[in-house]
């Protein structure tokens, strides 16, 4: 797999997974940032995936992911990098699944993540990655159950009057301001 050696040490070929889910953040700065820590890491970089799927939807929704998720079993890559494990999802289902295809896959492509120290080959490896993942999965949960209160209690005194009818749901609401 690798492409050569330094101070007798294996070079690893990488694929780098870079996911934004919102128009306001920026892919190709996630992707630069991997790109110099692989540098610093003599790592060399096989393919880069950038995607703009929700870490909320399913696994088989997210086909830049699932795609890459196949292909690291055959394609000559020795680890998938990512910026944080909550790139990866946000969907509680998909944690059991990915947990389980690397820990199954170790020793032919490992996950590595530039801010989790996780090795998914030790129980507790596998034990972080999982309360990293449950606090990544709870977020955004919990963050859409304090807006529905608030959003309720907003109505109920006549401030909250919804999104205009047609408009896509991009975070900006029309609200009725005192």
């Amino acid at each position: 797999m690798g492409i050569g050696v330094i101070k007798g040490e294996k070079i690893m070929n990488v694929a780098l997974y870079a996911r934004v889910s919102t128009e306001d953040q920026n892919v190709d700065q996630q992707v630069e940032y991997l790109k110099q820590w692989c540098k610093k890491q003599c790592y060399h970089i096989e393919r880069i995936v950038k995607d703009n799927e929700s870490g909320r939807l399913n696994l088989n929704e997210r086909k830049c992911f699932k795609r890459l998720l196949d292909k690291s079993l055959n394609d000559g890559f020795d680890a998938i990098v990512i910026y944080n494990l909550d790139r990866l999802t946000r969907n509680w289902d998909d944690v059991t699944f990915i947990e389980k295809h690397f820990r199954e896959n170790w020793g032919r492509c490992k996950l590595i993540s530039t801010s989790d120290s996780i090795d998914l080959s030790t129980s507790s490896g596998r034990l972080m990655f999982r309360l990293k993942m449950a606090v990544s999965c709870f977020m955004p949960e919990d963050m859409r159950e304090k807006q529905r209160i608030g959003i309720e209690r907003a109505k109920r005194q006549g401030k909250y009057k919804g999104r205009k009818k047609g408009s896509k749901n991009k975070g900006k609401y029309r609200r009725n301001r005192k």
